[in-house]
């Protein structure tokens, strides 16, 4: 038989067990929650690295022509080691002067190809259609094609990280 007493007291027990046990809970949530949230924020505010690649020496490029290179990174990937295929297309437009496309369309992202006779580029997935500028011309892409930063070393062209342009080609990002 139980004394009158002894139920208050049970109560500030179990009250401080349920307490202790919450407590001690939210405290193992806190100390793992803290690195899973650095490490999905934290490389939203690292400055991502140029990545610098070479598009051949300037003797390949013509004045006036577009002419389709493949990428070659200068450094070696960590991971994944595999770099893929990357091309782009280098537009020579002066002796010093080059515009390097990425040869991706702005609206799904299928490759465009290039044709010398129409002086175009030609998206095959939705029919867009971009001048030599990579101004749009019809179909659906919403911008002009996105362009490669362009850097000159020792006779060999470069390009860096790509970024968007407007319809007046003035770089937006």
């Amino acid at each position: 038989m139980r004394e009158r007493g002894s139920e208050p007291q049970m109560q500030d027990r179990r009250n401080f067990f349920r307490a202790l046990v919450t407590g001690i809970g939210a405290t193992i949530a806190a100390i793992l929650a803290a690195p899973l949230a650095a490490f999905f924020a934290l490389p939203a505010f690292r400055k991502p690295d140029t990545v610098w690649r070479q598009c051949g020496p300037l003797e390949h490029f013509p004045v006036g022509e577009i002419t389709l290179v493949p990428l070659t990174p200068l450094a070696k990937r960590e991971w994944p080691e595999d770099w893929g295929t990357e091309a782009a297309w280098v537009s020579r437009t002066s002796q010093q002067e080059f515009v390097i496309y990425n040869v991706h369309c702005t609206h799904v992202g299928c490759p465009v190809t290039w044709s010398p006779q129409a002086r175009c580029f030609f998206s095959p997935c939705d029919g867009g259609v971009f001048d030599a500028e990579g101004r749009v011309l019809a179909g659906p892409p919403p911008r002009p094609l996105d362009r490669y930063e362009v850097k000159i070393e020792g006779g060999v062209l470069f390009a860096g990280r790509v970024y968007h342009v407007d319809d007046r080609l003035a770089r937006t990002t």
